[in-house]
């Protein structure tokens, strides 16, 4: 019988290959709800932060949250945060997808690190649905361009069930304001007040309003910080919103996690072409994801250069 680890991260018990499919959590994690990360770490920043802030009105005074995602602008919102450009915060808070591109672990270790430097409470949180790639797999679905169950289910939703513990119950006035990193290249996703889903979480945009700055100058900032490492557009590694550039580099450079993109589309088009459904490919600029991966001029000695300017921007991602 094969066996994997518990996808509790804080546990790693081996199970069956077939235990627990939906949640892919041993017997233990599953009775006790310890879906995420969100144990013994994070409930020390949770005492804390209550303890710190006991006499203090969230509606008065709302919990100042930053979004980290791991990529350009939230980067360097901390970096300005460290060269007080820009204020602290109360927190600083990952939502961990399970799905990220490998690049992204380095810079959220940093980042966790440079938290502890700047004694600034830091918490990584994952939903209890588990790894979002893992997720769509059990249930034979793909993430879709104007379906945004991804940022909802495994980022929004998973931020407010942690903020809620800090702040506490209430509703009708805003009680938790988070920090986005939007620049003013791309103003237009600045989401209005009218259209938030629910009263007591508001967005803030630092890099709009507290110190107006744009990508390039995002880059500047990371550039003076002589980092071993290049800091990236953060995003998963199945997103239907990433061009075919980003799957073609996906397919050379971590052909694990392209498989896995394949597997997912291959599962859909299983299921649902059944229901009378045309196939469909997880890159909606694509009519397979494996023609990605079919003789091009490339297998010739011909290159070609991927642009990160011409990957997706549409900040679909919530960061």
């Amino acid at each position: 019988m094969s066996r994997r680890e518990c996808a509790n991260l804080d546990c790693r018990t081996l199970i069956s290959d077939n235990a627990n499919n939906r949640t892919r959590r041993c017997a233990k994690c599953v009775r006790l709800k310890h879906w995420n990360l969100d144990t013994c770490e994070n409930d020390d920043v949770v005492k804390n932060l209550i303890a710190d802030n006991k006499n203090r009105n969230w509606k008065k005074e709302p919990l100042q949250v930053l979004s980290f995602g791991g990529g350009v602008q939230s980067s360097a919102m901390l970096i300005m945060i460290k060269n007080g450009v820009l204020p602290r915060p109360d927190l600083v808070v990952h939502s961990d997808t399970g799905s990220e591109m490998p690049h992204t672990e380095k810079v959220l270790e940093w980042a966790r690190l440079l938290c502890i430097a700047l004694k600034l409470p830091y918490a990584t949180v994952m939903s209890h649905r588990g790894r979002l790639h893992e997720d769509y797999l059990s249930t034979g679905t793909m993430p879709m361009v104007r379906h945004r169950s991804c940022t909802f289910n495994f980022k929004v939703q998973t931020q407010r069930k942690f903020f809620r513990r800090i702040v506490g119950k209430g509703n009708g006035k805003v009680m938790v304001q988070c920090w986005l990193g939007i620049t003013t290249d791309e103003k237009q996703r600045r989401i209005s007040v009218h259209d938030a889903d629910v009263k007591w979480t508001g967005s803030t945009y630092p890099l709009l309003d507290m110190k107006p700055t744009s990508r390039r100058e995002c880059e500047n900032y990371i550039a003076k910080e002589n980092l071993e490492f290049t800091i990236q557009k953060s995003g998963c590694f199945c997103c239907p919103y990433a061009k075919p550039q980003h799957f073609a580099k996906l397919y050379r450079e971590h052909p694990d996690l392209f498989a896995i993109c394949v597997e997912m589309e291959e599962q859909f088009n299983a299921r649902w072409s059944k229901e009378g459904f045309g196939e469909k490919s997880l890159s909606p600029n694509l009519k397979s994801l494996k023609s990605v991966a079919m003789p091009s001029l490339e297998n010739w000695g011909f290159e070609f250069e991927l642009n990160p300017e011409n990957e997706c921007s549409s900040g679909h991602c919530f960061y």
